[in-house]
């Protein structure tokens, strides 16, 4: 669509990519300091762990890119290994293992920081796919006519023979439902909610739209395993411990009830 922001500044091209993102990551903040209060933390303490968020996320998409990708990786210049090339799952195990680090330095109980983080995350995220979109990246399969978008730039990540086509907005689609995520998750939070419910909803309801959204997708998915990419099988894997977390809490919850 529109791979590079205009006009330039200094004379430099400035990718929507890196500027969605950044729109995302700044949402994602302002949404925290907004409510930090729900953590108990002041502004210092919140950005430091949300430093370590972020760095986490970075680390982690961009090593899931190089396990699953490495061809393409490889094959890349550096200023392309440096602007794309990122997954998502990668960087959310990524944040929650610098987070957990981050929390407990912080004497703050995971899941109580799960909770808090996870709207942000969602926002953030649903802002970045537009990046993508932009981009040409992460891009669809050719679709009917009525239903499909045309990529035609030649700075498009989507390459040359499918310019023109009709191709699923797969990109705006998953923004459309994280947004709708993130509202459902920010409703929870502004109600009391046991530690983990909110956490549980996120990861539930991504991996089940990461899931389906896949099928749509024409991009490299870095190989397939029984016809399924490697982020459906996190996906399905994500929630299937999302659902048993939740069954375990249930039974534990019932066990007590009947004492």
């Amino acid at each position: 669509m529109y791979p590079y922001l205009l006009p330039e500044i200094f004379g430099k091209a400035i990718p929507m990519y890196g500027v969605m993102t950044a729109l995302g990551y700044l949402a994602a903040i302002f949404y925290c300091l907004q409510y930090r209060e729900r953590l108990g933390l002041n502004k210092d303490k919140l950005l430091d762990i949300i430093f370590y968020l972020i760095l986490g996320a970075l680390i982690g998409g961009k090593l899931f890119f190089i396990l699953f990708n490495y061809d393409a990786f490889s094959a890349s210049t550096l200023i392309e290994k440096l602007r794309y090339g990122f997954v998502f799952f990668g960087g959310l195990i990524g944040a929650g293992a610098a987070g957990l680090w981050a929390v407990r330095k912080n004497k703050i109980p995971f899941f109580k920081a799960a909770d808090f983080f996870a709207p942000a995350v969602a926002l953030g995220h649903a802002i970045g796919r537009v990046g993508c979109f932009l981009a040409g990246c992460c891009y669809g399969k050719e679709a009917p006519q009525y239903l499909g978008v045309h990529f035609t730039d030649s700075d498009s990540l989507v390459p040359d023979h499918l310019h023109g086509h009709a191709l699923y907005p797969v990109q705006i689609i998953e923004a459309g439902l994280v947004f709708i995520l993130f509202l459902t998750l920010n409703k929870m939070a502004k109600k009391p909610q046991k530690e983990g419910n909110v956490t549980a909803a996120y990861v539930l309801g991504y991996s089940l739209i990461r899931f389906f959204t896949e099928f749509m997708r024409a991009d490299d998915r870095g190989g397939f395993f029984l016809g399924l990419s490697p982020s459906q099988i996190i996906a399905l894997i994500l929630a299937a411990a999302t659902a048993a977390f939740l069954a375990k809490r249930n039974y534990a919850k019932k066990a007590n009830d009947n004492i």
